[in-house]
């Protein structure tokens, strides 16, 4: 595959290190709003070494100030109401939902674990941007689903395009909702063409919160889709940072890109993953995926954690290495080599999400996997040479061979 335009992944870090600490943004604030920036260059956080026991600490989000976790809970993933608990008791008061998960079931599931602790959550849902009349009837059955009078923060999911944020009735669907009390903030999420989008944003004010891809690879493959998505690193901290200048606040998703792994000492890198994100004061919180008590714990760790330790800095940088050693960008040059017909890239993004997520997600993809039947992996345990070459050098052979194993 030739060279991306887009800057190196080690280069990315370097660059983004040195913003960053020339931004005064290398704290994680406890009570941070768009004032953080300037208050973090006369008061830096001391250094962490990434060793101590993080508390709960809190950021504003929208212009009606909602007090947010540091750390969000994406409970788009799971149907796990031990999970959600969990998360809540660490401290966690954010929890992602939409109207679009679990074909709404999600929903329900939120509203009934937090129905007698309604003013202890903040509660993110989405809809589809559509025409204003069905917006309006997606709103009423998201309320009706969660069990609630009003959503603290109602994004347009998935927006891609100007009309989807800007469109008139998009405008007047947030305007009366806000105004009847059915909605606290409103915004959009984004998946594509999310600079642009940014950009326009600040051009023509009127959203409060923005969810985007933001991580510290610069670059993800979507759990379920398997849809991919690299993008040039220095525009994005650009645009977020006008956003952020604006008034603009920021839900980070994709935080964690490739999923759990641990270093060659035994190290997970969740944390360091997501203090990277906080370091970020126009980042309000996060909608990240937790599939197991072992990620609760971990990812409510980075809250008030301070700056990134050189400990951190290095496990990161390790993990970028190894990332690039180990997971299927799904660039499909593998496609059409195997003479078994094994569907290689799938079968490679099945296994990455059986391995690095939960339960629920294990099972989803096994699921998914008994859908190839003669293009799973089947056939790569009497296969004594690979014959398929990836683009990066993965070892197909191997990788190909546990797949099946985990997945069958």
């Amino acid at each position: 595959m030739p060279e991306s335009p887009r800057i190196k992944r080690k280069e990315f870090l370097t660059r983004c290190g040195s913003t960053f600490l020339g931004l005064g943004l290398g704290v994680s604030c406890t009570t941070s709003d768009n004032k953080a920036a300037s208050s973090a260059q006369t008061n830096p956080a001391p250094e962490r070494t990434g060793e101590e026991i993080s508390a709960p600490a809190y950021r504003t989000l929208g212009q009606a100030e909602i007090k947010v976790s540091e750390i969000g809970f994406g409970a788009s993933r799971t149907m796990d109401p031990t999970l959600i608990n969990h998360a809540f008791e660490k401290g966690i008061n954010f929890f992602d939902t939409g109207r679009a998960y679990y074909n709404g079931q999600n929903e329900r599931l939120v509203g009934k674990i937090f129905k007698d602790k309604r003013q202890q959550v903040v509660i993110n849902s989405k809809v589809k941007a559509d025409s204003l009349e069905k917006m309006r009837r997606d709103l009423e059955t998201s309320l009706s689903a969660l069990d609630t009078d009003y959503i603290d923060c109602l994004l347009i999911h998935g927006a891609s395009r100007p009309e989807h944020i800007l469109g008139e009735e998009t405008i007047e669907f947030f305007s009366r909702a806000k105004e009847e009390g059915k909605i606290r903030s409103f915004g959009f999420s984004t998946h594509s063409n999310f600079i642009e989008l940014l950009n326009l944003a600040v051009e023509k004010p009127f959203h409060e919160a923005i969810m985007v891809p933001y991580n510290f690879l610069g670059r993800y493959t979507h759990m379920l889709g398997g849809s991919k998505k690299e993008w040039d690193a220095d525009e994005l901290e650009k645009a977020i940072k006008k956003c952020g200048e604006a008034g603009l606040d920021f839900i980070s998703m994709k935080v964690c890109s490739g999923g759990y792994m641990k270093d060659e000492t035994g190290h997970e890198t969740y944390r360091a993953a997501l203090k990277w994100i906080l370091r970020n004061p126009y980042m309000k919180t996060t909608a990240t995926a937790m599939g197991n008590f072992q990620e609760i714990e971990e990812d409510a760790a980075a809250m008030g954690g301070g700056g990134l330790g050189q400990a951190e800095w290095q496990l990161l940088d390790r993990y970028a290495s190894r990332y690039g050693q180990s997971y299927c960008r799904m660039c499909g040059s593998c496609e059409g080599q195997c003479p078994a017909g094994v569907k290689v890239a799938e079968v490679n993004r099945l296994h990455m999400y059986a391995a690095s997520y939960g339960k629920d997600m294990k099972h989803e993809a096994r699921r998914s996997y008994a859908k190839l039947g003669a293009e799973c992996a089947a056939a790569c345990e009497d296969c004594g040479s690979c014959a398929v070459r990836c683009a990066y050098g993965l070892p197909l052979g191997r990788k190909l061979k546990e797949a099946h194993a985990l997945l069958s």
